[in-house]
């Protein structure tokens, strides 16, 4: 159900989140302004998408029944309640809707989007990752034993356009990303983005 939340109702999609600290991260939509995936330590997904939402014959209420339509057939297709509805809310013109993910498995499920979340040490891992990173603390190009080489570290890969929040430090980063802060990236297009982080 690629984006399908948002494109059969009223074209759109959205979640929302942000942190308190990078210790325990929470929602706060009033300080989203762009679509974030918050990625807590235990592996639980929060996305937030925001889209305008001004003309007159949306509604919110038909918005938030399609979408709760489309979770509770997901969750009755898995057998248990892996994706829930935080928060749907019209804030200055525009819709925010908060999803949560028990793990990256059902976002990517939910979705229907290529997606990952594993730890650096896994082995024989079903995806081409890139061969160079960058080291978020010296700015400077490693190869991929270098940024896999700590499997306490966590690694997130994501094919769609978010800025990235995790509940810890970043260490290393695909060249295709954009270091924003220490706990998050930007990636600003369809292509693979793969971040590690140390939880």
């Amino acid at each position: 159900m690629k984006k399908k939340v948002l494109y059969m109702v009223v074209l759109l999609s959205f979640f929302a989140l942000a942190g308190c600290s990078k210790d325990n991260i929470s929602l706060n939509t009033n300080d989203i302004n762009t679509n974030t995936m918050l990625v807590k330590r235990d592996g639980t997904i929060y996305t937030a998408i925001i889209e305008e939402f001004t003309e007159n014959y949306y509604s919110l209420s038909e918005l938030n029944e399609f979408t709760s339509s489309e979770v509770n057939k997901y969750n009755e297709k898995v057998g248990s309640n892996e994706v829930t509805i935080e928060d749907l809310e019209l804030r200055n013109g525009k819709a925010v809707l908060t999803l949560k993910y028990s793990k990256m498995e059902h976002y990517s499920a939910f979705q229907n989007m290529p997606a990952a979340y594993y730890n650096a040490s896994l082995q024989d891992v079903p995806l081409e990752l890139p061969e160079q990173y960058v080291d978020a603390k010296k700015n400077t190009v490693v190869g991929k034993d270098t940024a896999m080489e700590n499997g306490k570290n966590k690694v997130l890969v994501l094919y769609e356009p978010y800025e990235i929040l995790v509940e810890g430090n970043i260490k290393y980063y695909s060249n295709n990303a954009t270091l924003i802060e220490d706990n998050k990236v930007g990636s600003y297009n369809d292509e693979m983005v793969v971040v590690v982080f140390k939880p």
